[in-house]
């Protein structure tokens, strides 16, 4: 706006500077007309002017309204034979131009400077003379001037109304969409409506509604953990109370120990629990996509095996480990919570004694080669009816003789669509049991260059 104002107040001052300039030029052609008219109004018997006292010196015509005297803006002087017979108002009693030499000169009279201009008849013996003081120069610029602020003013009020109604205008949408958010609850994360908001201020509005979305989600993710831990966590610590007073309340060692076995398990149950809800609410606050790495699968598979040696040994169960390099883009603990279930559940279903088998290989189908992570068991499996279902969050087989939280398949799958992986379901050892494969896709070293 600065600018404008600035724009606006340069061409003033240049059409009050080129005015200045020009004016000149227009008083010099006004004086010499107005000569050449009075000269021509002159009479030609100029002996009778002279010889008539009462003529001499005139300043105004008696027959003249006095109002009109007044507004004469040149002054004007009429010479015959070196005598002066006329004069306006408007002009000095002393010669415009002493010299009486025709022409235009700037000449100081009572210490002002006028524009003159002289004119003579062919005899030489009648002058006419006109000219301009510095007030009435000054009056003519100061109107001019007063018409270009005029202008100006006019130049600024005008477009600054225009933008400042389209202004109001344009964004009282806004208005009305900030007015709404201030009536919103505080969790009230409806999308604002966009459709009558100018089309430039869309985008903005678009993305302020996916965010609301992002952030209704999350906060419909902690809702739902909330009551899912409230729900799930209810039972195991009513169960671990129940076997605390068991083992109070035993009366024989035997009875202790057998009681304080149970408690132990319980205690074991609700750690995993609680680790599984801890990482369903992580995997609920984000995929963490932007941490993800190149990853050996195989070395990360062998690690988690090494963890779950003791747990095998106690139910004297084998694991048998085929890996070979295998790297995948992925982040490493997520992959490191996806399979830790996988291994968890089979080592958990499987028979005493029994065996879980893991391979860690390149594959191929179709062209299309891959990396392929297989988890078998030998316990009951799954129902093939059943297994679509197995991984929706918190759904338990029917007969199943091991209690589980119904939390580590669907972390699986959640893991493994985020990391763009499907998953094939299938029999286990020996024809039972289940058998759970990840298919990854290959990282290509030159893609991530």
């Amino acid at each position: 706006m600065s600018a404008i104002v600035l724009v606006c107040w340069s061409i003033a001052f240049g059409t009050w500077l080129t005015l200045n300039l020009s004016e000149q030029s227009v008083w010099d052609r006004s004086l010499r007309e107005s000569a050449k008219i009075a000269l021509a109004s002159l009479p030609s018997d100029f002996d009778r002017l002279l010889a008539d006292a009462a003529l001499a010196d005139r300043t105004r015509n008696p027959g003249v309204p006095a109002a009109v005297d007044k507004e004469w803006d040149i002054g004007l002087q009429v010479w015959v034979n070196g005598r002066k017979i006329l004069r306006t108002p408007s002009a000095p009693a002393a010669a415009l131009k002493p010299d009486f030499v025709e022409g235009f000169a700037d000449q100081s009279i009572e210490g002002q400077v006028w524009r003159v201009y002289d004119l003579a008849d062919a005899t030489g013996k009648v002058h006419v003379q006109v000219g301009k003081s510095p007030r009435q120069r000054a009056d003519t610029m100061l109107h001019a001037a007063g018409i270009a602020t005029a202008a100006t003013l006019a130049l600024i009020a005008l477009p600054g109304l225009a933008i400042w109604w389209v202004t109001r205008w344009s964004f009282a949408p806004i208005d009305d969409l900030r007015r709404t958010m201030a009536m919103r609850k505080a969790l009230d994360l409806a999308p604002l409506p966009a459709g009558h908001v100018p089309v430039e201020v869309q985008p903005l509005i678009e993305s302020f509604n996916a965010l609301l979305r992002q952030l209704e989600g999350a906060v419909e993710n902690e809702r739902r953990f909330i009551a899912d831990a409230a729900h799930e966590l209810r039972t195991p610590l009513a169960v671990l109370l129940a076997q605390v007073q068991v083992v109070l309340n035993a009366d024989d060692a035997a009875e202790k120990n057998r009681a304080a076995r149970q408690l132990a398990a319980g205690v074991e149950r609700s750690a995993r629990l609680s680790e599984q809800l801890l990482d369903l609410a992580r995997l609920d606050a984000g995929n963490h996509a932007s941490e993800r790495t190149v990853l050996d699968l195989s070395e990360l598979v062998a690690l988690v095996v090494r963890d779950f040696e003791n747990s095998a040994r106690q139910r004297r169960q084998s694991i048998v480990l085929e890996i070979q390099a295998t790297p995948i883009h992925a982040n490493v603990d997520d992959i490191g919570i996806l399979f830790r279930n996988l291994l968890d559940n089979a080592l958990r279903y499987g028979n005493d004694g029994g065996c879980v088998d893991i391979s860690c290989r390149r594959a191929r189908h179709d062209g299309t080669q891959y990396v392929r992570l297989s988890v078998r068991d030998d316990g009951p499996g799954v129902p093939v009816g059943e297994r679509a279902r197995m991984f929706q969050r918190f759904h338990r087989v029917a007969g199943s003789r091991v209690s589980g939280s119904g939390i580590g398949l669907s972390l699986v799958e959640r893991i493994a669509h985020a990391h763009g992986a499907s998953i094939d379901v299938g029999a286990g050892l020996r024809g039972t049991g289940l058998e759970i494969a990840i298919r990854f896709p290959v990282h290509a070293p030159e893609a991530a260059e």
